[in-house]
């Protein structure tokens, strides 16, 4: 009589976030971990906005996802202009 103890590991976790309803999955606890804390500084950086300041986020956000190539040439113009960002 064989008694295999089935293999300990990882299977999935499901993030579910109590303030805002989302739910993630990870495959891994290095991806759980990595979403929970990605997650809550999202929320953190949110907490911060006013409405006005988290349209206009959103919005910036939506147009910089959508286009990858705009993001890098975004950052590229920040890393070049001077620190009061004035630079023509």
């Amino acid at each position: 009589m064989s008694t295999k103890t089935p293999a300990c590991g990882w299977d999935q976790a499901v993030l579910r976030c109590g303030r805002c309803g989302t739910e993630h999955t990870a495959t891994t606890e290095d991806a759980y971990l990595k979403a929970v804390g990605v997650h809550g500084d999202a929320h953190a950086v949110w907490d911060r906005l006013n409405a006005t300041e988290r349209s206009g986020f959103a919005s910036i956000l939506r147009t910089i996802l959508a286009a990858p190539e705009l993001a890098a040439e975004l950052l590229a113009l920040a890393d070049r202009q001077p620190a009061g960002g004035e630079g023509r």
